[in-house]
């Protein structure tokens, strides 16, 4: 592990959730880091994720921050390839699935602290985000 966050890496939900739950390291990280890059779905999950408007404008200017990774039509082909490998044998969800396919497309390795829901993935380069 690099120990760094660059702009070959793709970082997950997880780490954002990290933020707004005021851990330290988070925190600091996505206030003091420039060029970070996040999926489309990921900015997606962290919306539905507010409970109201005030948050949700604080997820938008956090956002606005970040470079998002559009989804392409690549991406949904790896992304129906994974479900059809994994969604039976590891419950592989579509959020994951796309949040998957956007790195390998982009050749990008993933951040996240949630490595169970990704490390059956073949071709997927995982950074522990928990161990960083």
């Amino acid at each position: 592990m690099s120990g760094k966050i660059g702009m070959n890496q793709l970082l997950d939900t997880t780490v954002f959730v990290d933020y707004y739950r005021k851990a330290p390291r988070a925190q600091q990280f996505l206030q003091n880091e420039t060029a970070l890059l996040c999926s489309v779905i990921t900015a997606a999950e962290l919306i539905r994720g507010s409970r109201n408007k005030n948050e949700q404008r604080n997820v938008e200017k956090l956002l606005s921050k970040i470079e998002l990774v559009p989804l392409n039509t690549q991406i949904g082909t790896i992304m129906l390839e994974l479900m059809k490998k994994y969604y039976l044998s590891h419950g592989l969800q579509i959020p994951d699935a796309l949040i998957a396919a956007t790195a390998i497309e982009e050749a990008l390795t993933l951040v996240t602290s949630n490595v169970k829901h990704f490390s059956f993935i073949k071709g997927l380069k995982l950074e522990d985000w928990s161990r960083l």
